[in-house]
């Protein structure tokens, strides 16, 4: 069974509540009113390592909507985060060779980040894909993290890779929210309603040298977060790094032995660890395989044959029997149903 998140255990670098509480000051608030009910001492701010509660950044997140009347925040918000305001997870990914090799990182590392969504890169034909894997319930707080966690990852991406907004495009599972049109021409092309919350752009992007690709540095960048990530002590999270890495590949998922080396542990162990949450992985596998197909099925440019063998069947007639366990029906009338466009 999952662990429910704990919304007073610190887990939130500092770095971005401080970040949100410059932009609002700059609007002629003051920092004791943005951390009104926090119970927060302001000098935890002057601290680089320190991290709060998620109850508490909600608080200024709730706080900052209320002062500004701004509820397209978030875009600015993402617009705002640099690289470096990621600590040595940032400067790890612009220190990477290419693009492939930083998203992989950032699957890696995201934990060090937050507890409340993981990544997940795929490709589809000629697209790479980086979608928002929702790991708990974001309350109010989902359209506003959301927006700044898209908004951020595209900027990222455009920095270290030198391309422009143009050459990408983001999707939101919400409706277009009214204040969009006021923000358009600053932000990356949007769609709306779309199923999924994803960063879209062209897959040969991915190969591409970053600009600043420098393998000593991204080697000492990446040792600092494993040790900060030893320090964290994910132990209970192992069903959830699973999640993250159990991303399609060409011709399916990662087998057992390839996950648990992505998770720095022998295949014996990480059987073991699943056992102690009362998971195995082939559980973890279909869960993932289900959420994925029925993604999948949305896209109604894909037929059948083509997504059962993105999802790592090479007989269609196997996905409809496994997708018949999943739901009750076969995949052909699950997307009648859906209206897939």
């Amino acid at each position: 069974m999952k662990k429910e998140l704990d919304p007073n255990k610190p887990v939130v670098p500092v770095a971005y509540p401080r970040l949100l509480l410059e932009l609002v000051c700059a609007r002629g608030f003051t920092r004791e009113q943005m951390l009104a009910g926090t119970t927060l001492d302001p000098a935890i701010f002057e601290s680089p390592e320190a991290r709060i509660a998620p109850a508490q950044f909600v608080h200024i997140v709730a706080n900052a909507w209320f002062l500004t009347k701004d509820p397209a925040i978030g875009y600015e918000f993402g617009l705002k985060t640099q690289l470096t305001s990621h600590g040595f997870l940032g400067y790890a990914l612009m220190s990477c060779s290419n693009l492939r090799e930083a998203i992989r990182l950032g699957e890696r590392f995201i934990r060090l980040r937050t507890v409340l969504f993981a990544l997940q890169m795929h490709e589809e034909d000629d697209v790479a894909v980086i979608e928002i894997v929702e790991n708990y319930p974001m309350g109010l707080m989902r359209q506003f993290a959301l927006e700044n966690i898209l908004v951020g990852l595209a900027r990222a991406g455009n920095f270290i890779s030198g391309a422009g907004w143009d050459s990408g495009e983001i999707w939101f599972d919400f409706p277009e929210p009214p204040y969009y049109a006021a923000w358009k021409d600053r932000l990356p092309p949007m769609r709306f309603s779309r199923g999924a919350n994803q960063l879209r752009f062209p897959r040969a992007a991915l190969e591409n040298r970053l600009i600043m690709s420098d393998p000593v540095a991204a080697k000492l960048a990446v040792e600092q977060c494993e040790r900060e990530l030893a320090l964290l002590d994910e132990t209970d999270d192992i069903p959830m790094r699973v999640r993250a890495v159990l991303s399609p590949g060409p011709g399916g998922y990662p087998d057992l032995d390839n996950v648990a080396s992505r998770l720095f542990m022998s295949s014996r162990t990480l059987k073991r660890r699943l056992q102690q949450h009362g998971q195995t992985f082939q559980h973890l596998l279909d869960e993932v395989r289900r959420r994925d197909a029925i993604r999948l099925l949305g896209n109604a440019g894909l037929t059948l044959e083509q997504i059962a063998y993105r999802l790592g069947y090479a007989d269609p007639a196997n996905f409809t029997r496994a997708f018949r366990k999943w739901t009750g029906e076969a995949p052909s009338r699950y997307r009648e149903g859906m209206g897939a466009k």
